[in-house]
């Protein structure tokens, strides 16, 4: 009884010294996050990415024409949807960019670096409209 009562105050108090290591935005999510060239990485509406080792950052606004075919729908065409980032790097203006998920623009260079839409999530169900904010943009960065 003793050791159980002794495990159960021990969790107990790592859970209550446990603290998020940066402040998070509703949803907790983090407003920025850092990540590599090279690497994929997801990023949610209103989310920044800060390349590691670079000036680079990359913010999701959103996303506009989703005309992706739903998943439970037979279609002719894929359909595009059209994912908007902003671009910022320092000496450099900043740049709004469009990439495509199936014509092209897929990817933009910017400050150096090719920044590519590898995906985007969630994919449409029909009668089901996405809201804005629950998009997810899957990106990858490498050096030019």
């Amino acid at each position: 009884m003793l050791k159980s009562l002794t495990c159960l105050l021990v969790v107990a108090a790592s859970i209550a010294c446990m603290a998020p290591s940066q402040p998070s935005p509703a949803g907790g999510v983090s407003p920025t996050i850092q990540v590599q060239t090279g690497s994929e990485f997801d990023l949610v509406v209103n989310q920044q990415a800060v390349v590691e080792g670079t000036p680079l950052r990359i913010r999701f606004n959103g996303v506009s024409n989703e005309s992706r075919c739903p998943s439970d729908v037979q279609c002719v065409w894929a359909g595009n949807a059209v994912v908007h980032l902003n671009l910022t790097s320092t000496g450099n203006p900043g740049s709004d960019v469009a990439l495509n998920t199936t014509l092209d623009p897929k990817s933009a260079d910017y400050a150096g670096y090719r920044v590519t839409l590898v995906g985007l999530k969630p994919y449409p169900r029909s009668g089901s409209p996405i809201p804005a904010g629950d998009y997810v943009a899957s990106l990858r960065v490498e050096r030019r």
